[in-house]
């Protein structure tokens, strides 16, 4: 997953959240305009396939492509100036094609791939790891010496409490697992209620 940019564990949600100003209606045209853009770049066209009207929506986006259940690309902004549609569009682009960790998407792959929107609330900081709610909070670390962000399904799919989020996310930002102890780290949180067009995810 790349980035542009108590002890308890308390499970609160599955991402499925109601995001403000997205209908179910909206959601599976935005899914549908998603595979869309994957299919027309990968047939050689050029432009950007007409998408559905968000209203001149602004937010941050992440968008996550799984094959057969595996993760195949994730990338993200914490961007609110821009307009959602256009946050989407790039994020669905770089996702497939420009995720180091993978190979550019193939032809082949697109019928076997899920496309998942998380749309990201800005991030706040964090006073206490108490403050924590497995399931609904992502975390969010800027440190001088690099950045890491996390999911908030990340940490229910590996059943972390909020300590090892918070140590997850400084390894995922290249530190030693305590950084977010650093008086000049700042560990913020975020939300980031999600949809997919895998019936599993939603």
């Amino acid at each position: 997953m790349s980035v542009d940019e108590k002890s308890d564990v308390r499970p609160a949600g599955d991402g499925s959240e109601a995001i403000p100003g997205l209908s179910e209606e909206l959601k599976a045209a935005t899914l549908s305009w998603c595979k869309e853009i994957l299919a027309r770049r990968l047939e050689g066209g050029e432009g950007r396939p007409e998408g559905p009207e968000f209203r001149g929506m602004r937010g941050g986006v992440f968008v996550t492509l799984k094959k057969n259940g595996e993760l195949r690309g994730c990338i993200g902004r914490f961007d609110f100036a821009s307009l959602l549609a256009d946050s989407i569009y790039e994020m669905v682009v770089a996702a497939a094609f420009e995720d180091p960790r993978f190979p550019p998407l193939a032809k082949s792959e697109l019928p076997g791939v899920d496309v998942t929107v998380s749309i990201l609330s800005e991030p706040k900081p964090l006073a206490s790891l108490d403050d924590v709610v497995i399931g609904r909070d992502g975390l969010y670390l800027v440190h001088p010496w690099g950045r890491g962000v996390l999911l908030p399904v990340v940490a229910v799919e590996r059943g972390w409490s909020p300590l090892e989020f918070a140590q997850n996310t400084c390894v995922k930002a290249g530190l030693g697992k305590d950084s977010w102890k650093d008086p000049k780290a700042r560990l913020m949180v975020f939300t980031a209620p999600a949809f997919s067009t895998d019936p599993d995810d939603n």
